[in-house]
């Protein structure tokens, strides 16, 4: 009798060992948790152009309405964002809230109050920004609807159209203090 004692006993060992190794790889499962400060920073505008789904429409590159110098967004280690703009010949203007961050996105929630400012330049929160593999380097690719004429004067008697909206943005590098 001892033999099968013994032999249930090595099972229940076997078993109980199973069971650590199961529970301890859905652990490492687990998403690693990023933090607001991991993504910090001030981030440029390189891609900025919505793709019309009909190829008699010219695409609207954002980019060319804008001064690119005041325009950019800055993610703060707090976990809030501003979204600096200025269209050529306008004022500079915000746009803040909060965000979110993992592995793989950023996800944008602009406070209300803010919605026309981000049809304006062709937006909607939330916004997600996919984190790319290059550090540093944010991209969104989105279907969306959009009334070109309310955009720009070059698409009048265009109606709202369907397309592809391009982001691009990548963080600035800060300059050595002088």
């Amino acid at each position: 009798m001892k033999p099968r004692s013994h032999a249930f006993g090595v099972s229940a060992l076997l078993l109980m060992l199973s069971l650590a190794l199961l529970s301890s790889g859905c652990q490492k499962e687990n998403p690693v948790q990023v933090l607001p400060e991991d993504v910090a920073g001030t981030y440029d505008f390189t891609h900025f152009i919505f793709i019309p789904d009909a190829a008699a429409i010219a695409p609207a590159n954002v980019l060319d309405t804008l001064v690119a110098a005041n325009t950019n967004l800055r993610l703060t280690a707090s976990g809030q964002f501003v979204l600096s703009y200025q269209f050529i010949n306008g004022p500079e203007s915000l746009i803040a809230g909060t965000f979110e961050v993992d592995e793989r996105r950023i996800t944008l929630r602009a406070y209300p109050g803010a919605e026309a400012q981000l049809t304006s330049l062709l937006l909607d929160s939330p916004l997600v920004l996919n984190r790319t593999d290059v550090e540093g380097v944010l991209e969104a690719s989105i279907r969306k609807t959009v009334d070109l004429a309310a955009f720009s004067n070059r698409y009048r008697g265009v109606p709202p159209i369907e397309g592809t909206l391009r982001l691009r943005l990548v963080l600035r590098l800060n300059a050595p203090a002088s």
